[in-house]
């Protein structure tokens, strides 16, 4: 039985309901807000599994393919389920569906619930039609259409300041990335006529286009996928993105679309293949993003905002495997990664809902007492994102590392094993002092070393008092977070190996593929590095131990790490000072004395001009008579002297 039919329905599913919840936002119910809503996210998913079924199931897997439109021999429009569009679809329905019914329950009281939901249905659309294309316009769309929708969702709250700002700030960011983006389409379309990946990549593989167009169209692609993943140096956006909903982190800016640009160099590997110039320009953005995102994490106070650099840390991986050619890996990590990562950020959820809304990891401590099951799930997934075994993220990271150490590319293989060790100290970091320890101690040890043991008491008590409601976690909220622990752990064995081969080797033909054992040596030195951070963290941040981290500790106050590496403030010297003076000496002077000045000048001279004419239209007939004279004699004179 033929499927390619569903190809567009997953696409137009998600749209559709995102149109109806918006129009009937008002008029619904909630619940039928969250079925409709849902709904179609779940049969998108029926969809691409049933898709994935016929197509491993087929011999030779043939890729499906749906046409959509054409505009002559200029461009067409389609889509297409093979191993690369499947193995995305599948978490961005998949983990989309999980996030959407978490949503149910932690937006339920929000009284803009159905805008939230409509939008969140707009952005898998978006995502769907990302990965599904067959083509470069289609791709662009869906890339346009993912920038809007995390423009809408990081802004949901659009009274609150910092989230329009927050919301505009990744806008203009991720249009300097598609600024990048076009270019190297339109490249492509001038060396190969064709926007499709077939006949672009089939016209590579027969030696068309020169060393120096692939890659300068590679380092063009690059900026599109850096700005869409948050890499160095355009990842400014993306601590501030944490101003939206925690759902909205936890589905755009942690499993899906902060990895469209890893997808995008995936998507291109044939261009990157020949072009090593710009495939080592990739490995290198990933592995300095790898390092400074964890480094970073470290020094965060706010739980979102360390899971967010983590986020940038753990891309850093993907565009590193990448650029050394190990596709597989960089596809199989963004594969568990979404499933701890969307697990961390919902667990987080759960944990600020205990704080009424506090994000500080100072303030909190002791909720492994209050809340088991978010510190169990919390736990796991902090242990798959570390890459402990037989934790997912052991099992992906571990290929990422062998890519290197293959490759010889002993600088970037140092800085990968270097972040490992740095994800363990933060994640520790973060576990205990949100999980461990007396309830809010962190808050009171600070007070206390500060004003003394009574006044310590009297913040503690005054901590406990404003935190200490008792929050039953909606079943809603419970399940999706379950469901993405037990992932964290079984999606890195289940697919490890040939498994994994099988599903995305067809993506990749033209490649030497095989799967390999674990390295001893890699895999025992990433988990040693990991074990001595998490020791050093455990060090200063057990509970018993907090004082020596007030006290020795330069991450316990705001920092360089706290401050990003002040790479926000250097952006703000170089752009953000010089556009707004420009903007003021625009404003103030070229404006009104220059173009309002020839403006103005224009307007006075023809006051002028017909206040000297004014006087002619005096009413007196003998005046008219002898202007008209005048002009006459004027005529005549002109064709008796000149003619």
């Amino acid at each position: 039985m033929d499927l390619a039919w569903m190809l567009p329905a997953i696409v137009v599913v998600p749209l559709l309901s995102a149109a109806i919840v918006g129009y009937f936002r008002n008029t619904w119910s909630k619940t039928t807000v969250s079925w409709v809503a849902c709904g179609s996210v779940a049969a998108a998913f029926a969809m691409v599994v049933a898709l994935a079924v016929q197509y491993y199931g087929a011999a030779g897997t043939e890729p499906i393919r749906s046409a959509l439109t054409s505009w002559g021999a200029v461009a067409s429009l389609g889509l297409v389920a093979d191993g690369l569009s499947i193995w995305w679809a599948l978490v961005v329905t998949g983990a989309g569906l999980l996030i959407h019914i978490y949503s149910t329950a932690y937006m339920r009281d929000d009284e803009s619930y159905g805008r939230f939901m409509a939008k969140m249905n707009f952005f898998i659309y978006a995502m769907s039609l990302l990965v599904l294309s067959d083509n470069f316009i289609g791709l662009a769309i869906g890339w346009g259409c993912v920038g809007l929708a995390s423009y809408m969702l990081i802004g949901f709250y659009f009274t609150k300041p910092s989230a329009q700002n927050a919301a505009i700030k990744a806008f203009v960011m991720n249009i300097i990335g598609e600024a990048g983006l076009f270019a190297g389409i339109a490249f492509i379309y001038a060396n190969f006529g064709s926007f499709k990946f077939t006949d672009v990549f089939g016209a590579i593989a027969q030696g068309q286009g020169s060393n120096a167009a692939l890659n300068l169209i590679g380092l063009l692609l690059l900026i599109g996928a850096v700005a869409k993943s948050a890499q160095l140096p355009l990842h400014t956006w993306l601590p501030y993105a944490m101003e939206g909903p925690t759902p909205v982190s936890a589905l755009i800016h942690a499993a899906t679309m902060v990895t469209a640009g890893v997808y995008l160099v995936s998507r291109a590997h044939p261009i990157y293949e020949m072009a090593s110039g710009a495939a080592l320009a990739v490995a290198w953005v990933g592995g300095l993003g790898a390092l400074f995102g964890a480094l970073v994490a470290a020094g965060q106070f706010d739980i979102k905002r360390v899971l967010a650099f983590s986020t940038l840390s753990q891309i850093g991986y993907m565009f590193l495997a990448n650029g050394l050619g190990a596709y597989v890996a960089a596809d199989f990590h963004f594969f568990t990664h979404a499933f701890f990562k969307a697990g961390l950020f919902l667990t987080a959820g759960i944990v600020v809902h205990h704080y009424n809304g506090d994000q500080d990891i100072r303030h909190m401590g002791g909720l492994w007492y209050r809340d088991r099951f978010a510190a169990i799930c919390f736990g796991v997934a902090a242990l798959a994102l570390i890459g402990l075994p037989p934790f997912a993220g052991f099992f992906s990271k571990d290929e990422i590392l062998l890519a290197a150490y293959h490759e010889h590319q002993w600088a970037l293989f140092v800085i990968a094993v270097l972040a490992a060790g740095m994800t363990a100290f933060y994640n520790v970091r973060l576990f205990s002092l949100v999980f461990l320890g007396d309830a809010w101690a962190p808050a009171a040890k600070v007070v206390g070393k500060k004003k003394g043991r009574a006044q310590a008491a009297v913040h503690a008590h005054d901590a406990h008092a404003h935190h200490d409601h008792h929050h039953e976690t909606p079943a809603a909220m419970k399940w999706p977070v379950a469901i993405l622990a037990v992932l964290s752990v079984v999606s890195g064995w289940l697919f490890f190996g040939h498994y994994q081969l099988s599903a995305l080797e067809p993506a990749f033909p033209t490649l030497e593929l095989h799967a390999e054992a674990i390295n001893p040596l890699v895999a025992g030195l990433s988990v040693a590095v990991a074990l001595i951070g998490g020791a050093v963290s455990w060090y200063l941040y057990r509970p018993d131990g907090l004082r020596r981290a007030v006290e020795l500790d330069p991450l316990h106050k705001p920092g360089i790490l706290y401050n990003m590496f002040y790479v926000d403030t250097l952006y703000d010297y170089l752009f953000v000072q010089p556009a707004k003076a420009m903007a003021e000496f625009v404003g103030d002077l070229f404006d009104p004395r220059a173009i309002d000045g020839v403006v103005n000048g224009l307007g006075a001279v023809a006051r002028e001009l017909g206040g000297m004419l004014r006087h002619w239209q005096n009413g007196l007939v003998r005046s008219y008579a002898l202007t008209v004279f005048g002009g006459v004699v004027l005529v005549v004179a002109y064709y008796v002297f000149y003619v």
